[in-house]
């Protein structure tokens, strides 16, 4: 189960109104002040200031709630986050940065040849652009090198230095990696090639060897920028190399900066901010080849580019070479300033992204077929999927789309003919996959990562054993599975909501990592209408709120599979936007939740206890008594599944009629006649339902599994 608490943020609406007044008052002053410094003789009346201020009061109300929800209260803080980001500090201030700009400087000096050593990400590929592009414009002799994803794995590596220092170069440059080659720099320094890294992942607790090792991320460093990516970090080196403030640097390369920072899921706060904001406006006029034939090939010619255009359309595209093939295409596309092989390489990484879709979708296929043809895997709390010649490009994505539908960590492992089996895992919030895996590191090869994110090797034998321990460690340490809240900015009325106050939100933008799009809860909605787009893929529903509407859509969601009609109530999760229509501008939503209206959060809490009963921890007498079904219930659901309205796929509506409090007893119910054989889900026009199974043999339902597990007082 995957249902999770809603709420929303702790709000002031005295202090949202006051901060929407205050904002209004700035915004109309500053209109005033650049008026008067356009014609310095000028008089604003003061009908004219009122009229400004009216309008701006109308832009702030929602823009003020989300910011004071967001914990922002104080007039000047808030217009700082709203003038733009902060201002990008010196990068001399980064340790060890003045090292690191001597020793290149010296080699450009002395016509010493070096080498831009980056990574098969889009963080890499874009620092490494940008520093070579860069060092090459200082007449440096300068080549880049990114490493294999199959041939050589992350970062540095013994192969690698050997082949540079056979070519003749003794400095190497890292960017976006590095920081966590400690056995690579020692056999760095035996060859006599000198290391500068450059990095901004987590350092470990003994640097490299190197000249100069810079990371905002080091305990020693006191810089300000610590959510630097490694663009970001290779955008300081720049400044740092050419003795100019980074604000002159922007105009140079702040978009490569801004593509390898939102790819790579960096906060966009702080100086990402500036960074990005700078960055988006330079995409929108780009004079990179390469960058206007890959905005061409994704469809975003012409059109306003957003951080989601990075996120949604030019990451996945860059990210595919490195995934499925070389990430050289795209280091290539990047620094191409030839129009027609530009259009060549965007087209190529169009097909190869193709082409790890359809590699996506197969072995998404192939994970479904095994937790379907062993479904007690689907009971794990850590799921683990395994399977031969699984491209180990893609399996990353792969445990991302489980995690979404399963709502529980995913490690998905491919298995090469050698026997090795490397796994590329997801986590959820609140539990730590990296020490889930670090419990079993005596059955591994090697492992990394963090608590959201981590990779393993181990040979194939060892996966039964491996499934087991993660899955005992995850019982012990998480004996009831916490699911996150999904939480909104502000809870919202549609009679409220206008096209100016849904616009002004647009200065929180670019929304990212560290500072999500708004989310708004819409409370007791009804649906008028559903609608089908895209051939059926996804459905778009009018949704209305006394004699207000709004259309949303609701991407993923097939009509067939909607588990709501219209006339239905229902509270939904949204974020809004504003397009262009045929009688001018319009609000739209996006859907990410839905649920009946006024189900409340103890559905998911009961939910969560019932997960835990399944996984087998240890229920005190109170749990279990919350958790057993009396006869009347099982009869009551075993009507519900006759009726064909137990929609499989969110049973949320069976909890809203049966009552949010008789969760846990619905889902024990459930469980139950699926393991007698009364019940299961088929799909029916295209929908998963629970049905009824016709039998000509009386049960004894006090004999389902599930039922002998709630037996006994204990407590635990």
């Amino acid at each position: 189960m995957q249902y999770r608490a809603w709420t929303t943020r702790p709000v002031d609406r005295a202090a949202a109104a006051q901060l929407a007044h205050r904002l209004s008052q700035l915004a109309v002053q500053r209109q005033v002040d650049r008026a008067l410094q356009a014609d310095p003789g000028a008089q604003i009346p003061e009908s004219e200031k009122a009229a400004a201020l009216a309008r701006q009061a109308k832009r702030l109300p929602l823009l003020a709630g989300v910011l004071a929800a967001r914990g922002i209260t104080d007039a000047a803080e808030a217009d700082a986050i709203l003038s733009g980001g902060a201002p990008l500090s010196d990068p001399f201030l980064l340790k060890d940065m003045d090292k690191a700009a001597a020793r290149i400087l010296r080699a450009v000096d002395e016509g010493e040849p070096l080498v831009v050593f980056g990574d098969y990400d889009v963080d890499g590929v874009t620092a490494t652009a940008l520093l070579y592009q860069h060092l090459k414009g200082m007449g440096a002799e300068v080549k880049c090198m990114l490493p294999s994803r199959e041939g050589d794995g992350y970062g540095l590596s013994k192969t690698a230095l050997k082949s540079i220092y056979d070519k003749g170069y003794r400095l190497v440059v890292t960017v976006d990696n590095g920081i966590s080659a400690a056995a690579e720099a020692d056999y760095a320094a035996q060859l006599g090639v000198e290391l500068v890294i450059t990095d901004h992942h987590l350092p470990p607790e003994t640097l490299p060897r190197a000249t100069a090792v810079v990371d905002p991320r080091r305990a020693d460093d006191t810089s300000p920028c610590k959510g630097l990516s490694g663009a970001g970090v290779a955008f300081k080196l720049c400044a740092a190399l050419d003795g100019c403030t980074p604000d002159e640097m922007l105009e140079y390369c702040g978009d490569l900066a801004a593509i390898g920072t939102v790819a790579d899921v960096m906060p966009l706060t702080g100086e990402n901010r500036t960074l990005v904001q700078a960055g988006l406006a330079m995409l929108q006029q780009s004079d990179r080849p390469g960058i206007n034939a890959l905005l061409d090939a994704a469809g975003l010619a012409g059109k306003t580019i957003t951080a989601e255009s990075i996120s949604f359309a030019l990451a996945p595209r860059l990210n595919a070479a490195g995934r499925m093939d070389s990430a050289v295409t795209a280091l290539q596309l990047v620094l191409c300033e030839d129009d027609d092989r530009a259009a060549q390489l965007a087209e190529k990484l169009c097909q190869v992204n193709a082409a790890r879709q359809a590699m996506e979708q197969q072995i998404m296929a192939a994970a479904d077929a095994q937790l379907a043809a062993e479904p007690d895997r689907m009971e794990d709390r850590v799921v683990l999927v395994w399977g031969r010649d699984w491209h180990p490009g893609v399996i990353g994505i792969v445990a991302s789309r489980l995690v979404e539908r399963l709502g529980r960590p995913v490690v998905v492992i491919s298995i090469d003919e050698a026997g090795e089996a490397k796994g590329s895992g997801r986590s959820t919030e609140g539990f730590d996959l990296h020490g889930c895996i670090a419990a079993c590191a005596d059955l591994l090869i090697r492992y990394g990562g963090h608590s959201m994110a981590a990779g393993l090797s181990a040979r194939e034998a060892a996966l039964p054993a491996l499934r087991a321990r993660m899955n005992q460690w995850a019982a012990r340490e998480y004996p009831v599975p916490r699911r996150a809240p999904l939480r909104a900015d502000l809870s919202i009325r549609l009679d409220k909501l206008t096209v100016e106050a849904v616009q002004g939100m647009e200065q929180l933008a670019p929304f990212g990592g560290g500072n999500p799009a708004p989310l708004f809860l819409l409370e007791n909605a009804v649906i008028d209408g559903i609608y089908p787009v895209s051939e059926g893929r996804h459905c778009r529903l009018r949704l209305r709120q006394g004699s207000a509407v709004l259309y949303a859509a609701y991407f993923g969601m097939p009509p067939a599979r909607l588990p709501y009609a219209a006339g239905a109530a229902v509270d939904c999760m949204l974020t809004l936007s504003v397009y262009e229509g045929k009688t001018g501008p319009q609000l739209s939503g996006r859907i990410t939740a839905l649920r009946p209206a006024g189900l409340g959060s103890e559905p998911a809490e009961q939910a969560a206890l019932f997960e835990a009963l399944c996984h087998g921890t240890p229920l005190s007498a109170g749990q279990k008594q919350l958790l057993r079904p009396a006869r009347s219930d099982i009869i009551a659901v075993y009507r519900e599944v006759q009726s064909g309205s137990c929609h499989a796929d969110d049973l949320q509506p069976l909890f809203a009629r049966l009552g949010p409090g008789s969760t846990g007893r619905i889902l024990c119910a459930l469980t139950a006649l699926q393991q007698l054989g009364l019940a299961a889900v088929t799909e029916t026009d295209g929908a998963p339902l629970l049905t009824a199974v016709p039998t000509s043999q009386k049960k004894d339902l006090a004999q389902a599994p599930i039922l002998k597990s709630l037996e006994g007082t204990d407590d635990a």
